[in-house]
Parts: C-alpha cells; sequence; structure tokens
C-alpha cells in the first residue's frame, strides 16, 4: 500500500519526546534523591548512546515501514520477525493501562478527589478506546496530538523548573546536593533500578515504525532519534533535579511526585494549577498514542505477511492498523478491569502483572543488538546514510555491549520492590513471562503455517 508522506523532522521530535519523555519516571528517579544525577549520566548516559548509535544505522539503512520488525526480517527470517513483533506488542497491551491508571491518579487528585476506583477504572477505559480511534485516523491528523502531548509535557517541566528556581532564591533547597549524596551505594535497592534508566531510554527505534509515511527517512531517522534522546535525558535530570529541590526525598511519591510539587508551588492559584494539570493529563495521552502507534504498525506489517493472525492485518481506509488497534484496546481493558478488582485489597498485583512486560519489552531489543552485527557481514552492499564510526569490531562490541544490558536489566526486574513477597513476585512474573512467550510461539507457528497452506493452493 502507497502511504502519504506526511512526517516531517518536526513530527518525529514531536513523537518521540511524546514517547520517552515520562513524568512519573521522573518522580521516581526524584525519590531516589540526588544520586539519580550520577546514575542518569552514567548508567543512561552509556545505555543511550549504545542504543542510538544501533537504532540510528539500522533506521538509516532501512527506511522501510515496520521498523524493528523489517529490520529482524532481513537478518534472521519471516519467524523472528514476528516473534519479535509479537513482544514488542504484548508490552504495548501492559504499558496503555499503567500509563492511564497514573494519569487517572493525577485527574483523581485534582479534579475530582472523591472518584471512586471504578470511576477512575471506566475513566481509564474511555481513554483507551479514545487511543484506539485515534489509531485508525490518518497519521496527518494523529500526529498533532504527540506534538502537541511533547508541547505539555514541556511546560509541566518548565512549571517545576521555575518553581524551583524561586525556592532556591527565597529558601533553599529540600535536598541537600553534595559529593556524598550524589554518588549512589551499590546495594540490592541500585540494581533493582537500573532496569528504570534503560527501560526510560529503550525505544528509539520507534519513529522508524512510521518510516513509510515519512518525507526523509534516511536522514530524519538518525537526526531525531539522537536530538529526542538527549532532549530526553536533559529534561529527565533538571525536571528530576527541581522536584528535590521543592520536596525532601523522603516525601516524593513515585506516582504522584510530579503534581504534588506543582501543588505546592502553585495551589494558592486555582487556574494555572488546573490549566497544569490538564497538560499533564493530556501529555500522557500522547505518550500512549505515540506507543500505540508504533506497536500496532509493526504488528500490522506482520499480520499483511501471514506471520500474526489475519486480524492484525486489518485496516481503516487510511491504511490505520485497525485490527491491532482493537485487539489492544480489548486486551487493555481487560487488564484494567484487573485493576478495578485488586486496587482496594491488593493493588501491588496489578503492577505486578504489569511487570512481566516491561521484561518482554527487552526482548526485541536484545534480537535488535545482534541483527546490527549480522546485517553489517550478511549486507554490505547496502548505504548506510549513517554509520557507527570505526571498525566492525566497534560496532560488535557496542551490539553486545548493548545487549549486557538488557540481559542484565531482565534480571533485575525480577528483584522484589520494598513489601513484596520476593518469592510470590518472582513467581507471578515467570509465569506471566512464560504465558505470553508461549502464545506468542503459538499464535505466530500458526498464522505462518495457515499461510503457507493457503500459497501453496
Amino acid at each position: 500500500m502507497e502511504r502519504q508522506k506526511t512526517l516531517k523532522f518536526v513530527d518525529l521530535i514531536g513523537m518521540a519526546f511524546a514517547a520517552f519523555m515520562s513524568l512519573e519516571v521522573v518522580a521516581s528517579q526524584a525519590a531516589m534523591g540526588p544520586s539519580m544525577v550520577f546514575c542518569f549520566v552514567v548508567i543512561g548516559g552509556v545505555y543511550f548512546v549504545l542504543h542510538a548509535l544501533i537504532c540510528s544505522e539500522l533506521g538509516g539503512a532501512y527506511p522501510d515501514q515496520g521498523g524493528i520488525y523489517v529490520w529482524v526480517k532481513k537478518a534472521y527470517g519471516d519467524k523472528w520477525a514476528a516473534r519479535t513483533t509479537w513482544w514488542y506488542w504484548v508490552n504495548v497491551v501492559g504499558f496503555i493501562p499503567s500509563a492511564f491508571v497514573v494519569m487517572g491518579t493525577v485527574f483523581q487528585q485534582l479534579f475530582m478527589p472523591d472518584m471512586s476506583v471504578w470511576g477512575m477504572v471506566v475513566m481509564c477505559i474511555v481513554f483507551t478506546w479514545v487511543i484506539v480511534l485515534m489509531n485508525a485516523l490518518p497519521l496527518k491528523y494523529t500526529k498533532l496530538i504527540p506534538n502537541i502531548s511533547s508541547v505539555c509535557k514541556a511546560v509541566a517541566c518548565l512549571a517545576l523548573i521555575g518553581g524551583a528556581g524561586y525556592a532556591l532564591a527565597t529558601r533553599g533547597s529540600a535536598s541537600e546536593f553534595s559529593a556524598q549524596t550524589m554518588l549512589p551505594e551499590l546495594n540490592l535497592g541500585f540494581f533493582a533500578l537500573i532496569p528504570v534508566y534503560v527501560y526510560s531510554l529503550t525505544g528509539l527505534d520507534l519513529m522508524s515504525c512510521s518510516a513509510g509515511e515519512m518525507e526523509n527517512p534516511k536522514r530524519d531517522v538518525p537526526r531525531s532519534v539522537f536530538t529526542s534522546g538527549v532532549l530526553a535525558i536533559v529534561m529527565y535530570i533538571i525536571t528530576a533535579c527541581a522536584l528535590l529541590v521543592l520536596m525532601p526525598q523522603g516525601e516524593i511519591d513515585e506516582s504522584s511526585g510530579v503534581i504534588d510539587a506543582l501543588i505546592q508551588v502553585f495551589g494558592s492559584n486555582k487556574v494555572v494549577l488546573y490549566a497544569l494539570g490538564a497538560a499533564i493529563v493530556f501529555s500522557f495521552l500522547g505518550y500512549a498514542l505515540s506507543w500505540a502507534l508504533g506497536g500496532n504498525k509493526a504488528a500490522q506489517e506482520a499480520g499483511e505477511f501471514g506471520e500474526l493472525p489475519a486480524i492484525f492485518a486489518k485496516t481503516s481506509k487510511s491504511g490505520a492498523p485497525m485490527g491491532a488497534g482493537i485487539l489492544l484496546g480489548i486486551a487493555s481493558t481487560v487488564l484494567l478491569l484487573v485493576y478495578g478488582f485488586t486496587a482496594s485489597s491488593n493493588e501491588g498485583l496489578f503492577w505486578t502483572l504489569l511487570a512481566f512486560t516491561s521484561i518482554i519489552f527487552f526482548l526485541p531489543y536484545i534480537v535488535m543488538s545482534f541483527v546490527l552485527i549480522t546485517l553489517r557481514k550478511k549486507d554490505k552492499t547496502t548505504p548506510r546514510p549513517f554509520r557507527i564510526p570505526g571498525p566492525d569490531w566497534v560496532s560488535t562490541l557496542i551490539a553486545v555491549v548493548h545487549a549486557v544490558l538488557l540481559v542484565a536489566s531482565a534480571i533485575f526486574y525480577f528483584i522484589a520492590p520494598e513489601g513484596e513477597d520476593p518469592l510470590v513476585y518472582a513467581l507471578v512474573l515467570g509465569v506471566g513471562v512464560v504465558i505470553a512467550l508461549t502464545l506468542g510461539e503459538y499464535l505466530v507457528s500458526r498464522s505462518m503455517k495457515k499461510s503457507r497452506a493457503q500459497a501453496e493452493k
């Protein structure tokens, strides 16, 4: 299908920033204290450079609709491509409800403090199907949402930074920034947080999922990868520091820390506070839509080639991934209903159920590491507008270290959060991963077998 070239460089930056800059991650980083600066610069910085280099080379060399799906297919064939796409899509299924539950908490705190759990669940389900509807519209319209979302997110961050600047000038910092506090303690808690840095900076391939609708993907993919990634890291660090200036580390809630700080700064001006709250709520909408578009477009490509069930190939009149979007809406709705039944008695169960999707999220990128090595050897003729500098052994080393960091992050996810039973937590995660992988193998094998049978007729 011929696709309209509607995505410009500025659109890619908007989509990428909307997808990578997460306000709830800001609060979780600030809750670590000033040591998060060191961690973001060292751990996050190293991982970002490796990830950006790989995504830039592959995205520039193979600017095809579907992104990582296309790269894996070129390196390892249809089955690995479909398998990787399934993992990618399953992560989005878990991500959508988790993002909207956090968004619902912000909405409740600001606008409807008496809203019940089921009221929040209904609201989150409505937003989920709004995403599904937007997913079915032409990209020339839906691209506006991530762009506006990025502006809203930047406004909220700048409001926090401005409030922190005023606080510093009038009463000083609520947290101590010194050489001692800025160096992390190498304990179990430190290793448990490594996946957070890796997760928050993974997914720079997202823009390539819509490469068929870019005006100049070979030029714009590498540029947008580095630009958006650097912007996200800088904004993460400065905003988290602003949060620590406004609030002591021990008082920062990982889910509501940003809005708590904004209430502290702008609580006396309800108009400004509500406007910022609305901006944060909208930023979550763009955040969710960016990932839904990427995951669904990759799944659509696999469906069109008969590697995932045919429903994934269903499109709207404009060519948008309608089938994958509807399935995403149904699965996310089920997870939100699970949240409704567990929020009062065992809310931790809901978050544990979603944690397994974060582990699965790392799997496509582990494969992507070796795709770079394989395609460097297998395909020497394709022009690479951006090429990792140096001989091939340099790119191989980058790919291996990138894979090791992802594998380590997946393992560290099994470290139970404080207050959780370690055995139960690890068991639920393990069962979730096994079920998702097994279901994926069944669907891929069944779809490819059916596709081959039809081709032989």
